[in-house]
């Protein structure tokens, strides 16, 4: 299983923590920050990995936030490929719900262990 995590530079520490909380259940997980070398074409990067994911786990960022439609452009073109696409939103506070992307599943982490967060997000990656 591979999944492609989607995040805002201004959630980067919660989306660390919970890359390396699936990581360790088991999960390949893509996340562009860490794993795109400089020099590379970027949105060819971008496009390839979500290509190649199996999910992509959209951390939703705050409205207003610099950049934070790219988050949501990413979630779209997974969608748009026929991904599953997880939502996990590290609080409800100043976040709106992405919810003109269909069959989307949205996850609040306020105040909940970030392992308890992953378990739950690699439990709705198996198979029904």
């Amino acid at each position: 299983m591979k999944a492609f995590l989607s995040y805002n530079s201004k959630d980067a520490v919660f989306a660390s923590a919970l890359r390396e909380s699936i990581e360790r259940d088991g999960v390949r997980v893509f996340d562009p920050a860490r794993d795109t070398p400089p020099g590379l074409d970027l949105l060819a990067r971008l496009r390839n990995e979500i290509e190649a994911s199996d999910i992509l786990i959209l951390v939703v960022p705050e409205t207003g936030t610099a950049h934070a439609n790219a988050a949501f452009f990413e979630a779209g073109a997974a969608k748009a490929l026929g991904k599953k696409v997880l939502a996990v939103m590290p609080d409800a506070r100043g976040r709106q719900s992405p919810s003109e992307i269909a069959d989307l599943a949205i996850f609040e982490a306020a105040n909940k262990p970030i392992d308890d967060v992953a378990k739950t997000l690699v439990h709705a990656l198996e198979p029904a």
